[in-house]
């Protein structure tokens, strides 16, 4: 007998998404986001959506002995615990292209708006003090060196804003682009201590893992020019948060801009909320129409994929692996989809 796929949601996006979940199964929405409510409410999920709320652990993917796959709409996974979706035989799949128009441009606001001291004048302006418009000079981004962390699909688009803009590109990965992108760029691959050392700017562009976590610390942020500006769009445990604090009290950093926070929402004690040398806003680089909707598409049609018993696009973990472990599992294989 046919049986309609349970497609749990831990959160709403664009219709365009949500349409295509509702055609193809039963759509459920959770009605609280508590770990006890989860392992309730996803016993009888053949599918979880999430996006940045949630824990995603072992204990959640136990108590949902039917879940084939995991949807995260967005781009950072690091809330899902992939070793064990693996292990469980679980595909998880993401939307890595679909943001990278909305963060890129987000990054490079921030780089005007922090070269030009918009916070500062900004607050002197509010609190009636316009002729303190002068006492800040800015300067202009052409000839300036951005350094770009991290040159995946975000931080190459950065660059190519930057580029347009006469800026230089310095940047650091584990792997070089490709050569042409590089000339077309005038981008140059250097190691992190060179590129802090050399960039007026640098911005975050890195995957949160144990390599990236607290990149940013009181020893790297010694190792930039005295009086430059950091930027962070990625997350926010690659910066120790209380280090830039430090580091602009000492005029070490001459401002800081993020988007993300170490802790989600951010304390409100938090050492840089307020603060008139940064600029910051509410992890919502990706609140573009065309962003969500191409976040909301990706995720579902990924989604429905596996359930099809077809592979996905954008897989997180690989489905070699996935497939393995659900045959050690006794558990039929993907390939054995729903005919939606």
């Amino acid at each position: 007998m046919y049986r309609r796929p349970t497609i749990l949601s831990l959160t709403t996006m664009r219709e365009e998404g949500m349409s295509l979940l509702r055609a193809a199964g039963d759509l459920h929405m959770a009605s609280a986001l508590t770990p006890e409510v989860l392992q309730r409410e996803i016993q009888n999920a053949d599918a979880l959506v999430v996006r940045t709320a949630g824990t995603i652990d072992a204990a959640l993917m136990d108590a949902a002995p039917k879940l084939r796959v995991i949807g995260r709409h967005g781009v950072g996974y690091d809330q899902i615990d992939i070793p064990a979706a693996t292990e469980r035989g679980i595909q998880v799949v993401y939307t890595p292209g679909a943001n990278v128009i909305a963060v890129a441009e987000h990054a490079l606001a921030f780089a005007i708006g922090l070269s030009k001291h918009f916070p500062q004048q900004m607050l002197a302006l509010r609190e009636g003090r316009y002729n303190d418009r002068t006492k800040l000079v800015g300067f202009d981004l052409p000839g300036r060196t951005l350094g770009i962390i991290g040159f995946g699909r975000i931080g190459r688009r950065l660059a190519t804003l930057a580029h347009a803009l006469g800026m230089r590109i310095l940047y650091n990965d584990l792997v070089a682009a490709p050569l042409k992108l590089e000339t077309h760029l005038g981008a140059h691959r250097v190691s992190l201590d060179h590129l802090l050392g050399e960039a007026d700017i640098v911005s975050l562009h890195v995957p949160l893992d144990d390599s990236t976590r607290r990149i940013m610390n009181a020893r790297t942020i010694a190792l930039m020019k005295p009086g430059g500006y950091l930027i962070n769009t990625c997350r926010g445990p690659v910066v120790d948060e209380y280090a830039v604090a430090q580091a602009l009290d000492s005029g070490q950093l001459g401002g800081y801009a993020a988007d993300v926070y170490d802790v989600e929402p951010p304390p409100a004690d938090h050492p840089l909320i307020g603060r008139s040398d940064c600029l910051l806003t509410p992890h919502s680089a990706a609140q573009t129409v065309e962003g969500l909707i191409n976040m909301a598409r990706g995720v579902a049609e990924d989604v429905i994929a596996v359930l099809r018993g077809q592979l996905p696009a954008n897989p997180v973990n690989n489905p070699d692996d996935v497939a393995a472990s659900r045959a050690r599992l006794g558990k039929p294989p993907l390939t054995d989809g729903f005919p939606i």
